[in-house]
């Protein structure tokens, strides 16, 4: 499909079909990556970090597959007149995406600030292929609770007694899994507990519900069901 064409399809048309990496693993194997596909995944971990209590494995791979695609379609409305109203639908499905990427990002680091010695311990036990922060998000974790725990011990802790100095896991800040989400089952899913009598249901495909977190929080990382 030529550039022109892609563009005469609405904004849609901008995301590639074509396979834009390697693949990624999914219950049915190695499936192939095209930009849409990408924007799909990219809005679910949005939508499942904005209502998950904890934070979540990051993304910053489709991240910056993503962003390589804004780029391209940026080049390809580079020849659409300004006052065309393609170039209008064009850029607003832009907007829509950077906007997407900068609230995933802005979620992500809020919990890193609220929750930023529980986070950092739960990731130091954690296998390699298994945390949840990004390179990145681990720098800046660890810088941001240097900084507050000088602060902390400049401004208060230096005079409080010295019992009340050594009880720094009281200070800890953890995130609430019981606290209830909306969820959607992606598929069916037999067997789940949802109550402390170890009460089960069975999660009928596209049923919606709502749960305490904690109960489904591997159904999530599993891909089995997604945050509404």
């Amino acid at each position: 499909m030529s550039e022109e064409q892609k563009l005469d399809n609405g904004p849609a048309g901008l995301l590639d079909s074509e396979t834009i990496a390697d693949g990624i693993e999914s219950d049915d194997g190695t499936e192939e990556i095209t930009a849409q596909k990408v924007l799909e995944f990219l809005e679910t971990a949005w939508t499942n970090e904005m209502s998950a209590p904890e934070i979540l494995m990051h993304q910053s791979e489709m991240i910056e597959l993503m962003m390589g695609q804004i780029a391209h379609m940026e080049e390809n409305m580079k020849d659409l007149n300004k006052n065309d109203f393609r170039y209008v639908a064009h850029q607003m499905e832009l907007e829509r995406i950077r906007y997407i990427m900068v609230s995933y990002l802005r979620c992500r680091l809020r919990k890193i600030e609220n929750f930023t010695q529980h986070i950092l311990n739960e990731e130091s036990v954690r296998e390699p292929d298994e945390k949840r922060l990004s390179q990145e998000e681990t720098k800046f974790a660890k810088e941001y609770y240097e900084n507050m725990e000088t602060c902390f011990q400049q401004v208060a802790l230096q005079y409080m007694p010295n019992m009340q100095r050594s009880e720094a896991d009281q200070r800890i800040v953890r995130p609430n899994l019981m606290s209830h989400v909306f969820i959607k089952a992606k598929v069916s899913v037999p067997s789940v507990v949802v109550g402390v009598d170890d009460e089960e249901v069975d999660l009928a495909a596209n049923s919606q519900h709502i749960i305490p977190y904690q109960l489904i929080a591997d159904l999530i990382h599993k891909n089995q069901v997604k945050l509404i």
